[in-house]
């Protein structure tokens, strides 16, 4: 068997999902072959460096214009007006299904299906299933169903019931839990009982003096260990080692020890990207959101506060001091009801059981066609 799945790089969501996907399926079943294909890099790699820079800009500088766009994007019918613009997108997806010929095809980025759609009416066979990975929760942009798919795999209920709402038939639906890396399924989440030294994983935002003011006014609090990641803000790591001279804190580079820094940390405080939280999630690490892209994030948000496994703390860094304080005070009383709620809704196999899905389309579809 056979699968392309198509990805883009806006925002780590989208590949995060594709990557863990693809090793799922091999794991399951080592004799598929599984493509993954980011189309935007191949047909126009310097233009799109340039979109991704300002993806980039908006989410992190300018955050109404980034909902402005959001909100654009989800009408119906302006999606729609830009398919012409995307002819060698197009194509390029059209060559990439008939040299591979895929038994299925998976999305995880949402303007392929309008794509898909294109072609199925001219160069694509229409046996082949296409199956769209939907990597937001909650609050939906609906240009991720405005286009049919033969099947839908989401996080959770509440995107379920964004999908039934814009439309999308119940049976074509699939609850499957966002796909993290299958290495969760190894990790030892801290138990209810545990106790402190309490200990933060902080990843910081690109505002400097922020994120330097947060950890500052963290390793003020007792009993507080912190964990910075570093990743691609070395530049904020070095801020806050200048400024720090008490309290015991680490800096984390680029790392493949996600999985296990946040089972062994009591708090994950960051940003709302669907990727991470998902991660936090799986690993049943309580999570305090410290910074906010309006748009997709606000459906993460929802997610935290409408399970009770977190809180935003959005704003001057004291409100994120406050809010850990509070969190730990009473023998961490709000912090073990977060720990109870999280670990009801982790799905640590969610890649797993996308692929075992997958297999089961694949196999469906060629039994169909044999």
């Amino acid at each position: 068997m056979k699968f392309l799945i198509l990805t883009a790089s806006y925002g780590e969501g989208h590949n995060t999902a594709a990557r863990n996907i693809r090793e799922a399926i091999l794991s399951e079943a080592p004799n598929t072959e599984v493509r993954i294909a980011d189309l935007y890099s191949i047909t126009n790699p310097r233009l799109n460096r340039w979109i991704q820079r300002g993806y980039s800009l908006a989410i992190n500088r300018f955050t109404p214009l980034w909902k402005m766009v959001f909100l654009t994007l989800s009408r119906e019918g302006v999606v729609e007006t830009m398919i012409p613009l995307l002819d060698s997108l197009k194509r390029e997806l059209a060559k990439e299904i008939n040299s591979f010929n895929p038994d299925v095809i998976v999305s995880t980025y949402p303007i392929y299906s309008f794509l898909i759609e294109k072609l199925r009416k001219k160069l694509v066979d229409r046996r082949v299933p296409f199956v769209t990975v939907v990597t937001d929760s909650t609050i939906i942009n609906s240009a991720w169903y405005r286009c049919d798919s033969d099947a839908f795999a989401v996080a959770d209920n509440a995107t379920r019931e964004a999908l039934c709402a814009g439309g999308v038939s119940s049976s074509k639906i699939h609850i499957l839990g966002f796909p993290v890396s299958p290495r969760f399924e190894n990790v030892s989440p801290l138990p209810l009982t545990s106790s402190f030294p309490w200990k933060i994983l902080f990843l910081p935002s690109a505002r400097v003096s922020h994120s330097s003011q947060i950890a500052e006014l963290l390793l003020q609090l007792p009993n507080v260990r912190l964990t910075i990641l570093s990743g691609r803000l070395p530049q904020v790591a070095d801020a806050i080692r200048r400024r720090q001279s008490r309290g015991a804190f680490e800096v984390v580079g680029w790392t493949d020890q996600i999985p296990n820094l946040l089972a062994s940390h009591h708090l994950f405080i960051g940003k709302a990207g669907g990727a991470f939280i998902q991660e936090a999630i799986a690993a049943q690490c309580p999570i305090i959101v410290s910074h906010l892209v309006p748009g997709q994030e606000e459906g993460n948000l929802r997610l935290i506060e409408g399970t009770g496994i977190g809180a935003l703390a959005a704003g001057p860094p004291d409100h994120v001091r406050d809010i850990v304080a509070g969190v730990f005070a009473n023998n961490a009383a709000l912090w073990r009801a977060w720990k109870e709620n999280i670990a009801a809704i982790s799905r640590p196999s969610a890649s797993r059981d996308t692929a075992r899905f997958l297999l089961e389309v694949a196999q469906k579809s060629m039994c169909l066609h044999s």
